[in-house]
């Protein structure tokens, strides 16, 4: 019994609540951006967009998703995930477009002719950028509409009050 106590006391002992490690959990957080003010320029030949560089860069899993501000209805903004094509009467199409690296992400313009690009159009644009960590997307891709906008925010339960804004490359 006296050895079974020595033992029983020296195991509780080693326990402690000593558990100051601050953990920072940087794969699995999704994430919204933010890009303001956008103007597309012409860039001499014929091409229009943009780049944002994303600090810290995202990994190779992550999933991007794009939406454009594309107005207001009561108040509440109206979000278009891109890639988007913009159908005018006279027959033309302005496509807005995306790509992206693990270092930023880069939004362009596509145009059928140029009467498409009216200054509505490309001038003071507003994006939002949604990174989804693979282990989100993996779990959750197939039971969201990553089209809607406030879908994915509260699938992945993002906070609004914490987009982060990005600035088009210079």
């Amino acid at each position: 019994f006296l050895l079974l106590a020595i033992v029983g006391m020296t195991a509780f002992q080693s326990c402690n609540s000593d558990d100051d490690v601050v953990f920072n959990d940087t794969d699995t957080i999704a994430e919204v951006y933010e890009i303001r003010n956008v103007n597309f320029i012409n860039d001499g030949i014929g091409n229009y967009g943009i780049v944002s560089e994303l600090n810290p860069q995202i990994y190779n899993s992550d999933m991007v998703l794009v939406y454009r501000r594309a107005g207001s209805a009561s108040g509440n903004p109206i979000w278009e995930s891109i890639p988007k094509t913009i159908y005018f009467d006279n027959g033309a199409e302005l496509d807005y477009n995306f790509d992206f690296t693990v270092n930023d992400v880069s939004i362009y313009l596509g145009y059928t002719d140029s009467s498409a690009l009216a200054p509505a159009y490309i001038n003071n644009q507003l994006f939002r950028v949604v990174i989804i960590p693979a282990d989100f997307s993996n779990r959750g891709a197939t039971s969201v509409d990553l089209s809607d906008y406030d879908a994915v925010i509260k699938a992945y339960n993002l906070n609004e009050s914490n987009i982060k804004i990005l600035q088009p490359a210079k």
